[in-house]
């Protein structure tokens, strides 16, 4: 007598495994949204500004760390920053640095060097200028 092979179920997709393609669905759509914003909005020119971060004292005077901020979505280059301190007696003294670059969004760093402590005079930081990459 021959027997006859049981009945196979139909397999049902295990909750991990959707799980998993509901996880990459979310992902997928999220990258698609996030490259579509960025296209859609509108470029706008480099906005930079610079601060005084922190004053080191050193052998040779005084050295300032800079921040220079682009809130603007271009890429700047060459940035120029100048710093002018004006201490409570005697001359003003001028310092300048250039960035290679300070990306859109983004902050750099550079230092300039006074022989004057900034903390006893007033120092104006400008950024003077820069150039399309």
């Amino acid at each position: 007598m021959a027997r006859k092979p049981a009945p196979v179920a139909p397999t049902s997709r295990p909750l991990l495994e959707w799980a998993v393609a509901g996880l990459g669905l979310a992902v997928t759509a999220g990258v698609l949204i996030v490259l579509v914003l960025a296209a859609l909005t509108p470029a706008s020119p480099p906005e930079l500004s610079a601060r005084a971060a922190s004053v080191t004292s050193v052998p040779s005077g005084f050295r300032v760390e800079i921040e220079v901020a682009n809130t603007g979505r271009q890429t700047a280059a060459s940035v120029e920053v100048e710093g002018v301190l004006t201490p409570p007696a005697g001359a003003p003294e001028t310092a300048a640095a250039t960035l290679d670059y300070v990306p859109g969004g983004g902050v750099e760093t550079l230092h300039l060097l006074f022989r004057e402590d900034p903390h006893q005079g007033r120092l104006e930081l400008t950024v003077r200028g820069w150039s399309e990459p």
